[in-house]
């Protein structure tokens, strides 16, 4: 039973990660948005992009967690867990058309995460 929650944990810990990862990338893209005539180092001077500085950081932290408890071969295919929230967030918050085929490619990921976290 341990064993079963640690497994939780890890996977939890691993998910939080990857939400937090993609938060990050959608602040980064509210900044180009917001700020699109910014250069790359004056889009620094903008809250969005400190925010998701600061997401990334946060995610490092439990990614740092699960490093020290888990096989980077198990818990690093979790992350991939990004890829759909970020295709989603996209689609949702800049109005971003998303092809078919790129939701098909998404289901496969999504897919094979559940394979993954279920070995």
């Amino acid at each position: 039973m341990l064993l079963l929650n640690n497994r939780r944990a890890l996977v939890s810990a691993v998910i939080i990660s990857a939400l937090l990862n993609a938060t990050g990338q959608v602040l980064f893209k509210t900044a180009r948005a917001v700020h699109s005539d910014a250069t790359l180092l004056s889009i620094f001077g903008y809250i969005e992009t400190w925010a998701g500085l600061s997401v990334y950081g946060v995610s490092a932290i439990f990614w740092l967690w699960v490093l020290a408890r888990a096989q980077l071969s198990f818990a690093y295919p979790i992350l991939a867990l990004t890829f759909p929230i970020v295709v989603g967030a996209s689609a949702i918050l800049f109005s971003e058309s998303i092809p078919p085929l790129r939701w098909i490619g998404v289901g496969m990921v999504m897919f094979g995460v559940s394979l993954l976290a279920s070995t």
